[in-house]
């Protein structure tokens, strides 16, 4: 039982710490960002994103921002807020959390 919990605990730190949740604040960012399986938090007014990666989550809230993001199989995507518009890629559908006025998530083409 002992080797068993030592071997997990070397398994985990050969893979690494963590790596942050990428966050986004604003007004207007407009780019491209490789969020490298990591989590996505953006926050504010009018932002035009795009994520590729295999992101593992996205939290948006605000107003007015555009968001196009790979995600991994079953991934949470939640948006709150107004005039939000997400458009994933991904292999299987996110999970999906709406809240606000005149938010949508669709699939990209």
């Amino acid at each position: 039982m002992v080797f068993t919990a030592l071997l997990a605990l070397v398994a985990g730190l050969a893979a690494g710490p963590a790596k942050a949740p990428i966050e986004i604040s604003g007004v207007e960012h407009q780019r491209s960002i490789d969020c490298e399986g990591r989590d996505v938090v953006v926050d504010g007014v009018d932002h035009v994103l795009t994520f590729t990666g295999a992101c593992a989550s996205l939290t948006l809230s605000g107003s007015g921002s555009k968001i196009v993001i790979d995600l991994k199989p079953g991934a949470l995507v939640e948006v709150n807020g107004t005039d939000q518009s997400v458009r994933w890629r991904s292999a299987k559908p996110p999970r999906v959390n709406i809240s606000g006025v005149d938010n949508s998530v669709s699939k990209a083409p």
